[in-house]
């Protein structure tokens, strides 16, 4: 049985099948299927979820609102494949930003999580909070400009991004995690991000 063929018995409600495999075969399917969520790119569900259980967090199962029931928390994963051109800088992305949510953002001290993945693996975990002055600049220079007049009907800043520039100075910057294994992949970062998570990192 193959990860297709497992996938499709259990939304068939067929487990017979399952149930037969033995130890090594199941053990051989959650790999591959682990690999395939935490690799998949039109979903980062369960990268935030990782980065959510490092720190000790519960998961909000709600597909609207912050990342956490417990407290107001943004997570911002971002997963690059190994065989790719693209490169860690500590980014992260707003989708459909507009004023109003900025100002609730502010208003509510949300925390920030930026986390980097490299083929599913993580790498690195940094907060910090919205309110972090050099952030805020960021996103309200770039609200000013898509949004010059304030939110208006059916208009909205698409794909609002950010990285590590935009609050590397904040006072409550903090590196939560570094992968044992991060030199293996530093080719991946980019050498000035990759030089932050060093000399911050020493100082854990």
């Amino acid at each position: 049985m193959n990860l297709s063929e497992l996938k499709l018995n259990y939304s068939l409600g067929d487990k017979s099948k399952i149930n037969e495999l033995n130890d090594d075969v199941k053990s051989i399917l959650l790999f591959d299927l682990l690999e395939e969520m935490s690799n998949d790119k039109n979903s980062s569900l369960f990268r935030e979820g990782v980065t959510l259980g490092v720190l000790g967090i519960n998961q909000s199962k709600n597909k609207l609102g912050y990342d956490s029931d417990d407290e107001p928390i943004e997570v911002k994963p971002k997963n690059v494949n190994i065989n790719s051109k693209d490169k860690l800088n500590g980014s992260g992305n707003f989708s459909d930003f507009t004023w109003k949510r900025h100002r609730k953002y502010s208003e509510d001290d949300v925390k920030m999580v930026v986390s980097g993945f490299i083929d599913g693996k993580l790498m690195f975990l940094i907060s910090f909070k919205y309110n972090s002055t050099s952030f805020i600049d960021e996103i309200e220079r770039i609200l000013t400009k898509h949004l010059p007049n304030g939110d208006e009907q059916n208009r909205y800043v698409r794909s609002l991004k950010f990285n590590y520039l935009h609050f590397k100075d904040s006072e409550t910057f903090k590196i939560e995690f570094i992968s044992p294994i991060i030199n293996q992949y530093k080719n991946k970062f980019t050498k000035t991000f990759f030089k932050l998570l060093e000399e911050h990192g020493d100082k854990k």
